[in-house]
């Protein structure tokens, strides 16, 4: 019998291995090809922080329910305050009501009781009495209601929210909120838009002449910026307008004036006239320079020309009486550089004129 049974088992294995063989088996490669079909025709799933994007949309579903009901808890929690103490005062956000110590008296008991602190009881109670319960906006968080409590307008300001910079949505968030009130917001302290930015620096330098001078007379330095500036017409004008008052000083008082007008603790800076002064003694140069690389050029240019050409009395005479223009113009130009002294003198003033 066991014989037998050896005999089937080898049998058996037999006709296995040969079905076996037959069924083609997938090779290495193949297994490659189809984790690479797979991943080719997987989607990119995007991601939010460390979750994809579909949790991320389930979190801030969830967490607006959250909100929504937070917001139900604390006017809850103001409208009870409110029937404790109703508040007589209008308008603003007295401390107590009418100077009545009472009514701090009862809510800091109530606060007490509740475990929140008398301020926080004080806040709600408020934020309570000015958003009475049939112009709360389901979906607008407490803190909105909070922000915008104090507008005038308040009632058909929060059924409009304005459209959101960073969400691209009409959406109410406590930053959009204190922007709408006037409320300083960490959006200001670190602006994002041109405008925003423009914003910053005129409230920082509104009511100090000073720091206005030194900000425009930094930005004055960067060519591109004095180029966009200069088109505006009143800008022009009164760059133009403080120059010409400039020009009439002598240097010292030039100095004296801008040190009184402009100097702070002590450490004076230098005015936007002077910095335009500096631009027009560049631009000076510059043509100065110019003329005698022009001069030189020509020279060098037409000299050549001349070998072998024979000058009449009058062509030699005319052509001294050049040279010795140029001789006295190259003089003046180098005393000039020199001292600092322009002026011409009778007998050059003479020689240029011709005389």
């Amino acid at each position: 019998m066991l014989a037998w049974r050896l005999v089937m088992l080898v049998v058996w294995g037999g006709v296995w291995a040969h079905r076996r063989a037959e069924v083609p088996q997938p090779t290495q490669d193949a297994d490659a090809s189809a984790r690479a079909g797979w991943c080719a025709m997987a989607p990119m799933v995007e991601m939010v922080g460390k979750v994809t994007r579909s949790r991320y949309d389930e979190l801030v579903a969830a967490s607006l329910d959250m909100v929504e009901e937070d917001a139900r808890c604390q006017f809850a929690l103001g409208d009870a305050a409110l029937e404790l103490e109703p508040l007589r005062g209008h308008g603003g956000h007295p401390p107590l009501d009418e100077g009545d110590q009472g009514v701090e008296e009862s809510l800091r008991r109530y606060a007490d009781e509740i475990g929140l602190s008398f301020y926080t009881v004080r806040t709600h109670r408020w934020v309570a009495a000015q958003w009475p319960a049939e112009h709360r906006q389901a979906g607008v968080s407490y803190e909105v209601h909070r922000i915008l409590a104090s507008a005038p307008d308040r009632f058909e300001l929060i059924g409009n929210p304005p459209l959101s910079e960073r969400t691209g949505r009409r959406r109410w968030s406590a930053e959009v909120a204190k922007k709408v009130v006037g409320w300083k917001t960490e959006e200001i302290q670190v602006p994002v838009t041109a405008q925003e930015k423009v914003e910053v620096i005129r409230e920082l330098a509104r009511d100090d002449e000073a720091v206005a001078a030194q900000v425009a007379t930094d930005f004055l330095r960067r060519p591109e910026v004095a180029f966009r500036a200069m088109c505006d017409a009143e800008a022009r004008e009164n760059v133009n307008e403080a120059q010409f008052e400039q020009a009439g000083l002598d240097g010292d008082e030039f100095d004296e004036e801008c040190e009184e007008a402009f100097a702070e603790e002590g450490e004076p800076f230098e005015h936007p006239a002077r910095i335009v002064h500096s631009w027009r003694k560049s631009m000076e140069f510059t043509d100065l320079i110019a003329v005698c690389q022009g001069f030189i050029a020509g020279a060098a240019r037409l000299v050549p020309k001349l070998r072998g050409h024979e000058f009449t009395d009058t062509q030699t005479k005319v052509l001294e009486n050049h040279l010795e223009k140029i001789r006295a113009t190259a003089d003046w130009i180098e005393t000039a550089a020199a001292t600092g002294q322009v002026d011409l003198d009778e007998q050059l003033a003479q020689l240029l004129r011709g005389q």
